[in-house]
Parts: C-alpha cells; structure tokens; sequence
C-alpha cells in the first residue's frame, strides 16, 4: 500500500514503506542500539523508477552493543556496486552514478542518479564488524522504464540535395506544452513544431555547422535536481571536428588506407553518429573507416552526433572537411616543333603532366628502353642526328611513386624522301632495294637471250641450202618461247632442239 501517488523517478514522496524505514532508523539513533540484534531494514515493496532520473532507497542496519562496523557493501545481483570502509573510504563506483548517503553506524541509504535500463535488479546490503558478517535476508527489486520525456531523434534525407529535416520527438504520456529548437546562443529557431515532436529543416542545419543545437521540452523540469538548477554542464556536447587519420605521411594517394574520426564527446551513454560525404549519407559509428581510397572517396566530408537526454537533446555538427585523393598523374611526351625532323634542324622534347597537385618531381628518359642521363623535364636536340632517331619516353617520380608516358617516335628526313630512325624499318627497306635490283637484273637477262635465241633461229632457216625437205615444219616461226624451261632452248651443233633438264633460258 503506498501512502501517495507518486511518477517513478520522484523524490518528493516516499512510499509507506520507506517511511516507516526512516522511522525505524530514527528511532535506533534516539534509543541506542545497545538492545538491539543484528539486522537490516529495506523497503518491503519493489521500487520503480524512469531512466535518466532518479531513485533513493532508504535502509537502516542495527548491531549489539560494543559491535564496530568496519565495512558496509551493496551489492545488484549479487555484484558489488558500493562498499564503503573505515580505512578506504567509498569504493566500487564505477558509473559515479550510485550514492552511498548512511554512515558506519546504522544508516545505509542508496542514492542512484541517473538512472540506466541496465540499472534494474535486486539490490541487498551486507555489513560487517571485527566479529562478523551480516547481510539483508531479503533484496529490494528495482524497475527501471524508458522515460516518457527522453527526446528521441528521426531523420527524413534526400540523397545527393540538402533536402529532408530531422525531427525531434516524445512521448505522448510526457507532460509538456511542445518541443522548440534552440540555437547555441539560446536563440529559438523557427521551425514546425507541435505537443509531441518537432522538425528542424536540414538546410537550417547546414547553415549551423560547427555548433551544438537543442532540441528541448518546454514545461519539462527534472525532479532530481533542486528547483530553479540548470542541467550538468557535461550534458551539453562539445563541438565537433573531423580528423583524418592516414597511414603515412603526406597526402592520401589512391589504394591508401584512411580514417574518420568525429572528435568531441560529451560521454553520454545514447548518442547516434551520421557522416555527410558530398550531401550523400554515410553509416558509421564515431569514426569511419575507409579501405583502398579511389578518387570518389575524395570531397567534403561532415560528420553530426545525437546525443539523447530527458526533457532536451542536442544536435552537434562539425564544420566541412576536404579530404583530396591523390592518383598518379598522366605522363607524356611532347615534341617540339614536331616528332618528323629533318638531320641538324632543332628538336625539344617536354615531359608533362596533367596536373599540378605533385611536387618534387624528379624526371628520367629513356631511348628505346634504355635509360639517358639525363634528369631534366625538357630533352633539347640543338641538332637532330640520324642515331638520335627512335622512342622515347619519360618517366616523373617522387616521394609518392612514379609514372612513365607512352613511347613517343621521333624521325627524320633526308631530302625528300621520310626515313624512320629505326633499325627494324631500315633493314627492311635495305632488303626490298636488293631484291628490286635483282628482279630487274633478271628480267633483262631474259629478254637478252630470247632476242638473241630468235636471230639464230631465223639465220638458220635463211640458209636453205643445208635443210632437209622432208624435215616437218612448224606452225610459226614466231611463236612465243617462254624463258620458265618450258620449251627447250636450240643446239649449238645442228640447230636442231633438244629435250635436255640441263640447259634452259633461265
């Protein structure tokens, strides 16, 4: 049976319960414990309470005469969250959030604040003397709710355009007359407000980069906390940046390995982190992670924090950071006035990049594969010479890497006629002229002969004197010889032909 009703969380009304504790505890300070026995006084009923308020629960212990406590100890689930000694005072209070309020002597009260969902539980007492131990033969139960009042958060985004809102909100069962923004000055923001949530537009947002806004319940005041006090300075966030975190010195190239971290924490325990790169949304924690950067992972990146609190939240943006990826510069060589020269006109050959972003730039060229020594960005020719005729390319490098240019031809021309300064063309123009000398050669040797096989043929048949009647005649004293061994050439004995393999026009 409670006395009055009273919201979970609050302290300015003690249950039945606990005032009869109080009053026993009271009533063992005015008497003296000297006729008392060993024991331990809690509230009979189970206690409740809201996260992120607070709860205290009364208790008193008693002892025989002439006992000394040297230890006192809470424990939640049999695991100690306070113990409090003669010699090493208050101990075991690893959240700084439970209050041990009684002494060595017969109070034990527990203060927790605030409250945590993890906070629920059985909580029991132990003392103990230069004699004994003693502990509470039974536990209090503690229930601990979500608070109607913690302001959460939904964001509506549009990918790519700073469109969308973020909107804060709470529950209907919280007594409050509406949710407002505020900016960092205090000052409040216009926006569409309403009983149970309001919507902040996220160009508004944007504009506010680099500061903390609140998103508050108005008519909201905590009970735990004296009238007319403001909220823990550690409640409000600190501003926001973006560090980069790189694997090496120097500038992030592609395929390099970087890091994100959103840097300002406030320690709250229910903040939500959101990453902008480039008005696109990113998931991600306090830090983001990226794994072989590509040219895309470059831009502007933004990072903002939600940090969650009972009767306000705040909204935390950092400013804009540029992170730039380097990729390694396209290379190539330019010929100046042109790659086609004649012998001992002027010749300049320029290694260029396509950009400016690289510096301590170190240059080499190379001549059909193989290296000059020559270190500068620009090759001069005073006079271009058939042996300086071939490919060339150059190669640009630094601290960073390197990268070479395509092979770029160079010739050279001698009169009229164009000659490509390689040996692999000029071989085989020599061979060409070799063989088109000696086709010729060949073909005026034939001709050479058939003149010469005619005229003995037709000196032969002007005789007459010596030929035989009755020899058979040809069709044509004309007709064609070709010089390929089809037909066989005349005898030098008797004009007559013969069918020999061995001697034939060619």
């Amino acid at each position: 049976m409670r006395l009055l009703h009273r919201a979970p969380g609050s302290t300015s009304v003690f249950t039945l319960e606990e005032m009869e504790a109080l009053l026993l505890l009271a009533l063992s300070i005015l008497t003296g414990a000297g006729c008392q026995d060993w024991g331990v006084t809690l509230p009979a009923g189970p206690l409740a309470g809201w996260s992120g308020s607070c709860v205290t629960i009364p208790c008193s212990y008693t002892y025989p005469e002439g006992q000394l406590v040297r230890a006192v100890t809470w424990s939640r689930d049999k695991e100690r969250i306070v113990r409090l000694t003669a010699t090493a005072g208050q101990g075991y209070d690893r959240a700084k959030r439970a209050q041990f309020l009684g002494d060595l002597q017969h109070n034990c009260t527990l203060r927790l604040s605030p409250l945590a969902l993890g906070d629920g539980g059985a909580y029991s007492f132990e003392f103990q003397t230069q004699s004994q131990s003693w502990k509470s033969p039974r536990a209090v139960c503690l229930t601990v709710s979500e608070h109607p009042c913690r302001v959460q958060h939904s964001m509506s985004r549009t990918a790519g355009v700073l469109s969308g809102s973020t909107d804060c909100s709470i529950s209907e069962r919280c007594a409050s007359s509406g949710l407002y923004w505020y900016d960092k000055a205090g000052t409040q923001i216009s926006q569409e407000t309403g009983k149970s949530k309001s919507r902040l537009s996220m160009r508004i947002i944007w504009q506010h980069r680099g500061a903390v806004l609140e998103c508050r319940v108005r008519g909201y005041r905590n009970r735990c906390l004296p009238k007319g006090s403001q909220p823990p300075a550690t409640g409000r966030p600190h501003p926001l940046k973006v560090l980069v975190d790189t694997d090496g010195p120097g500038p992030i190239r592609e395929g390099d390995s970087f890091t994100l971290r959103c840097v300002g924490d406030s320690g709250s325990l229910d903040q939500v982190y959101f990453w902008i790169h480039n008005y696109e949304d990113l998931p991600g924690s306090s830090s983001l992670q990226i794994e072989g950067a590509a040219l895309s992972h470059g831009g502007n990146y933004t990072c903002m924090k939600w940090v969650s609190d009972i009767g306000r939240a705040y909204l935390a943006i950092s400013p804009t950071t540029y992170v730039a990826i380097l990729a390694p510069p396209v290379v190539h060589v330019v010929a100046t006035p042109g790659p086609h020269r004649s012998t001992g006109e002027p010749l300049s050959l320029t290694c260029r990049l396509d950009t400016s972003a690289y510096g301590g730039l170190g240059f080499s060229w190379y001549k059909d594969g193989e290296r000059l020594g020559w270190a500068q960005a620009e090759l001069a020719f005073p006079g271009v010479q058939v042996a300086d005729g071939g490919e060339y390319q150059c190669e640009v490098h630094n601290t960073l890497g390197k990268s070479t240019s395509l092979p770029l031809t160079i010739t050279v021309v001698y009169g009229s006629d164009w000659y490509q300064l390689s040996p692999g063309p000029m071989a085989g123009f020599g061979a060409g002229v070799l063989l088109l000398f000696f086709l010729s050669n060949l073909g005026v040797y034939c001709l050479a002969r058939r003149i010469r096989q005619r005229k003995e043929l037709g000196g032969s048949l002007q005789g007459g004197s010596r030929e035989d009647p009755s020899a058979p005649q040809r069709d044509s004293l004309y007709e064609e010889i070709p010089c390929a061994g089809e037909i066989p050439c005349p005898s030098d004995d008797d004009g007559d032909y013969y069918n020999s393999p061995k001697d034939y026009c060619n």
